[in-house]
């Protein structure tokens, strides 16, 4: 196995490979780029390697993106901070202050991850052709993001790369926001939105101010195309921070325009289950099938 890391953006994001087999001598594999969530504030780790080590196993060459993250720029500055403690810099962020995880730098950050991959197939020992995203929660609407602005006019333009270099194959998605004027209005209708989470949230991902233009590019079931890539999206139903909802949208605007998609809902399960493996420390057994029932899925598409 080996370990290379490289830069990319204007901000601070950093991209970890993990590789099995590499050079040109070896038959090319498929590969997966991982964003993990964290409200677009931190990066998860427990959406990170755990994720890498079941690819890894399946022949997969693995990329981590730990993209722009308030987060992510305390680590850069070396030094460390708890959950908690990230929840109270974001709370005194200066309103024109620029973190990097403004939408649409982040989506910016995966697609230019996409295109150096695919630019270095070689070095990577990487099938061009099976290159993917898997995204979790915020991570997960990163993802997402990626599949339906990937031929944008306004995306190669900020990238400066054609958009063939930057499209994904496939799209694996867990419990993902992928709307986020309706998380807010389902929170609001249940009675159970931390107003002041939720608002500090939407700093991290939208600015100071939210546009009308920038809430819509960043609604995802709005920008489906029959050029989205097929998606493999799961969710649980007692999700009480991202709801089911999301999910459901989704693979209904899939179905309208003719996308590929699969389904998985587990009734069980609170927010952030990752792999529900004990590497992750939340261990659900039954929501631990969405792993194998992806890679049949994988398997079946590629």
């Amino acid at each position: 196995m080996e370990i290379k890391k490289f830069k990319v953006g204007n901000y601070h994001a950093e991209v970890t490979a993990i590789l099995g087999d590499s050079g040109v001598k070896f038959e090319a594999k498929p590969a997966v780029v991982i964003c993990p969530g964290g409200s677009y504030m931190y990066v998860s780790k427990r959406e990170a390697e755990p994720i890498a080590y079941d690819f890894l196993a399946q022949g997969y060459q693995v990329f981590i993106l730990r993209y722009s993250t308030i987060g992510t720029m305390i680590e850069q500055e070396g030094r460390t901070a708890e959950r908690d403690e990230m929840y109270r810099i974001a709370s005194m962020v200066e309103p024109d202050k620029i973190l990097g995880s403004e939408f649409p730098n982040p989506l910016i950050e995966l697609a230019l991850t996409m295109a150096h991959i695919r630019e270095n197939i070689h070095e990577y020992n990487v099938d061009s052709d099976r290159i993917g995203v898997i995204g979790f929660s915020a991570g997960g609407h990163l993802a997402a993001s990626l599949g339906v602005h990937w031929n944008q006019n306004w995306l190669q333009e900020l990238t400066g790369k054609e958009s063939r270099w930057v499209r994904p194959n496939f799209q694996v998605l867990g419990y993902p926001i992928l709307d986020y004027d309706l998380n807010r209005v389902i929170a609001n209708e249940r009675g159970v939105g931390d107003p002041k989470f939720m608002s500090m949230a939407g700093r991290m991902v939208f600015g100071a101010e939210i546009t009308d233009d920038t809430l819509d590019l960043a609604t995802i079931k709005n920008h489906v195309s029959d050029q989205t890539p097929p998606a493999f999206i799961w969710h649980t139903g007692e999700d009480k921070l991202v709801y089911v909802k999301n999910a459901l949208d989704f693979a209904d605007a899939l179905e309208r325009k003719g996308v590929p998609w699969e389904l998985h809902t587990f009734h069980k399960g609170d927010h952030g289950l990752s792999t529900a493996s004990k590497i992750t420390g939340k261990v659900n057994p039954h929501v631990q099938k969405w792993v194998p029932l992806m890679f049949e899925w994988l398997d079946e598409l590629q």
